[in-house]
């Protein structure tokens, strides 16, 4: 006999997969009824192993411990002391949850080859300065979903952003939390430099967990995705763009709203920037209170847009209310 409901979710627990996780992969249909059917027993353990990036012959055997499908194929920057186990969560569920989200995108029309300076043209000629809309704008137009991730494998959110290939297609997670767009359009425009730079090629996946510095010279392709979103951002593949370092809050929230226009750099970014270029961190990001007119979550905007984008009636009914609930969005619209 199969185990119950309850003991299944503990063996999930046992490999690290968080309980908001579980919850959200758990179909819908399940109920009092379906634990006493040995048919839908098994379709739970095909549900979740879909859902989840699980091999599903580890959840028909009770004696076995549950497995991931995807590792090894992913690679990741700026660990900082992750397990194994977890590293297969994040891997998995990622990589399971790019091929709904691929599944529900229309495929791009095939184009040229870009690169951080032919999409900085094309956006500059209609936008002063490059902003996360437009950075969302470019992903969508291309066939890459671009969401922001509100439920997580394991308990730790741990992960920034990750680019995933499947199936000839690329989509884009995004984790990093923040109430003003520059952070988050930083680590999307790196993402986007993994699929132009033809990193995805050699691996299902690259996830990038949260750093406060650029990236390290040991990591070339690190080195070369953050050379991009600056080229894409600012133009320049250094975030020198401002002449001094001691600016209080006030005053750099002024230059860099003056200066917006000239340097077609949005003033966000270039906050973003003296931050990076000084290490004055706290003026950089007291600065940005004092850009924008008001607070509000980021991923809000983000996964507004991609449920508008997303052709949801392309994939099961189950799935659509798993990526749902992933995406932050009520069951029913």
């Amino acid at each position: 006999m199969k185990d119950n409901a309850s003991r299944l979710k503990w063996r999930l627990r046992q490999i690290g997969l968080g309980a908001p996780a579980i919850n959200a992969a758990w179909p819908t249909w399940w109920s009092d009824a379906a634990e006493a059917s040995a048919s839908a027993q098994t379709e739970l353990r095909f549900s979740l192993a879909r859902k989840l990036g699980l091999d599903p012959r580890s959840l028909l055997e009770d004696d076995e411990q549950p497995r991931f499908i995807w590792r090894d194929e992913a690679r990741f920057k700026h660990l900082s002391g992750e397990s194994v186990l977890e590293l297969s969560a994040i891997a998995s569920f990622g990589t399971a949850l790019a091929r709904y989200l691929v599944s529900a995108t229309a495929a791009p029309t095939p184009g040229a080859a870009w690169t951080s300076t032919s999409l900085r043209r094309a956006i500059l000629r209609r936008q002063p300065y490059v902003r996360l809309v437009d950075l969302l704008a470019v992903c969508w137009s291309f066939g890459i979903p671009a969401v922001h991730l509100r439920i997580f494998p394991c308990e730790r959110k741990r992960m920034a952003a990750m680019a995933v290939r499947v199936g000839g297609r690329n989509a884009i997670m995004l984790g990093k939390d923040a109430v003003y767009p520059p952070h988050v359009a930083f680590y999307l425009a790196h993402e986007l430099g993994h699929v132009g730079l033809g990193h995805l090629s050699r691996g299902l996946a690259v996830v990038d967990f949260d750093s406060p510095r650029l990236s390290s010279p040991d990591d070339p392709e690190e080195v070369a995705a953050d050379r991009f979103a600056l080229e894409l951002l600012t133009g320049l593949h250094e975030p020198k763009v401002l002449p001094q370092s001691g600016y209080s809050a006030v005053e750099l929230a002024r230059v860099a709203l003056d200066a917006s226009h000239h340097l077609k750099i949005e003033p966000g970014t270039l906050a973003l920037c003296f931050g990076y270029s000084t290490g004055h961190w706290a003026s950089a990001n007291a600065a940005l209170r004092r850009i924008y007119s008001k607070r509000q979550p980021v991923w809000v905007g983000i996964n507004k847009l991609a449920l508008n984008q997303l052709s949801l009636d392309l994939i099961p009914d189950d799935a659509r209310a798993y990526l749902r609930s992933v995406l932050g969005a009520p069951l029913t619209v």
